[in-house]
């Protein structure tokens, strides 16, 4: 389950919050709003892959769940070069991780996990785990 676990990962847990600027080339409708030309805009992609019209219960961690199409490594000509890296290092880590330790466990509950204050990254600021 590492390749599905890592892409729910990367869903639920942006690393980034939003992309680079963006500038509006000429008059945009966006759900009924007309965004003007040479507009600065926000894309808030940790937004989009929580929306609820694409991914069901998306608020809820589910690594069997099919993640596929969130936006963790952008889109289009902005997708990230370095995106099957990032994933193979992800699936190569969590998996040594846990043949090493498989009954690792947060060593906090995990309403107390506080998120670094970023515009910009998203991570928390310490994840406390046991190692068993």
């Amino acid at each position: 389950m590492l390749p599905s676990a890592v892409e729910e990962l990367l869903r639920y847990a942006n690393p980034l919050n939003h992309a680079t600027d963006r500038y509006t080339l000429e008059p945009v409708e966006i759900g009924g709003v007309t965004i003007p030309a040479r507009e600065w805009v926000l894309c808030v992609t940790s937004s989009a892959n929580h929306d609820p019209s694409r991914f069901g219960s998306p608020d809820a961690l589910d690594v069997g769940r099919d993640a596929g199409g969130h936006l963790a490594f952008g889109h289009g000509i902005h997708y990230c070069l370095g995106a099957p890296l990032a994933r193979l290092e992800g699936e190569v880590a969590f998996g040594a991780l846990l043949a090493r330790f498989p009954n690792l466990s947060l060593a906090a509950p995990a309403a107390t996990l506080r998120w670094r204050p970023s515009s910009l990254i998203h991570g928390l600021e310490s994840l406390p785990v046991r190692l068993c």
